[in-house]
């Protein structure tokens, strides 16, 4: 069930417009907006198209342009021979049509292109000022004053928690907000933890318990991890939802109370409907109202905001970002998330030597970017595109070719992300410019993308065509797409 959209800016899709957000500079988190125009716009060192010009030491007066590409879209020029222009982590031969979410360094300037509709910066909202997360905060307000249950669904570390708490916090409700984690529990136990039990209800039981339900009398109960809930409990979850009154375990009276219910999922309880592990009429009673949070992949433009964040919980209010670490942070997968985010930010702060100088791109962050980076297989939303993640060497050179590299268009026919193809494409040390017929590379031999990025910036850890920080010792193996 899709919750319904209140909201009459949601009320249809609106194609947004092109534009650049200034997310990185001076080692600063920054989130700055500039529509484009038609004619396009040149990136250099005195260029102002943010708020001030870049003044960028490391970018040339011309470094690059942002020009039109026909039917509406744009595409990015490299005009820089040293140090060059990357996009998504890849250094720009020539000519790279533009995708929403491509994330662009000039210099030590890092930038996202996207097709924003809130081209008005406006106040930061407390989950992010993305187009979609924007949606989520009118969700929130829409719902969160009315009595509806509400579902939470999302990956794990977007932040579903926050987000019910949030609602609570504007419901207006003066009970407390009380959280309880259905997947810590044993079946037997659950329902005692959730209604409560009496005196001498089970071996053990030597006084009465109240149970969860009753404890947020007044406020928001929160269960978190639904789809753990068996299916022997979800019954009377689904009784005491409809009456609104709870029998402690043992007990032979129902006691009345006032709750309301939200629940966090990681996956479509309607999937888990279907396939027969959740009872459809309590998702019926449950799904009154669905807030959807997205992978925090899907929202990058968010990331400087949360870095900001989530460096005073990390112990480094304050601390600046290298151009290095912003630039992986922009591309990683984040396949935990901001969980994960936060975590990289820990690693970060501890391993970089001093506190005066920009955290950097220490080697202990590098090996935590790469542990996470398996995982954005593992938690694939299904089995079909960890498979399309497999594909091998002569399978891209092949798919390069009939794209003539143009990698957007190739993930979208194989059903992959751009990022992930742009991984395996540089896992096998390959460069989609490559394979563009109407490209040519500089006379004389340009350098590596690695070489050009990387090398003014630290040594390497290890060779290759691809920046630092998306080296792995050695390639794994994978399977073909196709088993005929």
């Amino acid at each position: 069930m899709d919750y319904p959209c209140l909201d009459a800016a949601c009320s249809a899709p609106v194609e947004g417009e092109p534009a650049l957000i200034l997310c990185f500079a001076h080692g600063r988190a920054l989130s700055q907006l500039r529509a484009i125009p038609r004619e396009g716009l040149l990136i250099g060192r005195t260029e102002v198209v943010f708020d001030d010009a870049f003044r960028d030491a490391e970018m040339s007066l011309r470094h690059a342009k942002v020009h039109p590409a026909g039917k509406g879209r744009f595409a990015l020029t490299n005009l820089s021979e040293q140090p060059g222009t990357r996009v998504n982590g890849s250094l720009v031969h020539g000519e790279h049509l533009l995708e929403p979410g491509d994330v662009i360094r000039a210099g030590e300037t890092l930038m996202i292109y996207t097709r924003s509709t809130q081209l008005r910066p406006g106040p930061v909202e407390p989950l992010g000022n993305s187009d979609v997360m924007r949606a989520v905060q009118r969700s929130i307000q829409s719902v969160a004053s009315r009595r509806h249950t509400v579902v939470i669904t999302g990956q794990t570390g977007t932040g579903k928690e926050v987000v019910a708490r949030m609602i609570h916090d504007r419901s207006g409700r003066s009970g407390p907000f009380v959280a309880v984690n259905c997947s810590t529990f044993t079946e037997a136990l659950l329902p005692s933890e959730l209604f409560g039990h009496v005196r001498g209800a089970f071996t053990g039981a030597v006084a009465e318990h109240p149970g969860l339900f009753r404890a947020a009398r007044g406020g928001t109960l929160l269960l978190d991890e639904l789809a753990d809930i068996p299916m022997s409990v979800q019954s009377s979850l689904l009784r005491v939802l409809e009456a609104q009154e709870v029998r402690p375990v043992g007990g032979t009276r129902d006691v009345g109370i006032d709750v309301r219910v939200i629940a966090t999922v990681n996956t479509e309880i309607r999937d888990l409907v279907a396939s027969g592990k959740f009872r459809a009429d309590l998702y019926a009673r449950l799904a009154q109202w669905t807030v959807r949070l997205p992978r925090l992949a899907e929202r990058r433009e968010d990331i400087p905001f949360l870095v900001g964040t989530l460096l005073a919980r990390a112990d480094g209010a304050g601390r600046r970002i290298s151009a290095d670490l912003g630039e992986a942070l922009l591309v990683h997968d984040w396949p935990l998330n901001v969980r994960g985010l936060l975590n990289i930010l820990s690693i970060a702060v501890v391993s970089t030597e001093g506190t005066d100088c920009p955290l950097a791109l220490t080697s202990e962050v590098l090996t935590a970017l790469w542990a996470t980076r398996k995982l954005d297989v593992d938690l694939s939303d299904s089995p079909a595109e960890a498979a399309r993640a497999t594909l091998d060497a002569d399978e891209l050179h092949e798919l390069m070719v009939q794209f003539k590299g143009h990698v957007a268009a190739a993930g979208r026919h194989v059903g992959m992300t751009r990022s992930k193809l742009y991984r395996l494409l540089e896992a096998h040390g390959m460069e989609p410019s490559a394979f563009r017929e109407s490209l040519s590379r500089p006379q004389g031999g340009q350098a590596s993308a690695w070489e050009d990025g990387m090398a003014r910036s630290k040594p390497p850890l290890s060779g290759g065509s691809a920046p630092v920080w998306q080296h792995r010792p050695a390639a794994p193996k994978v399977r073909p797409l196709h088993s005929s």
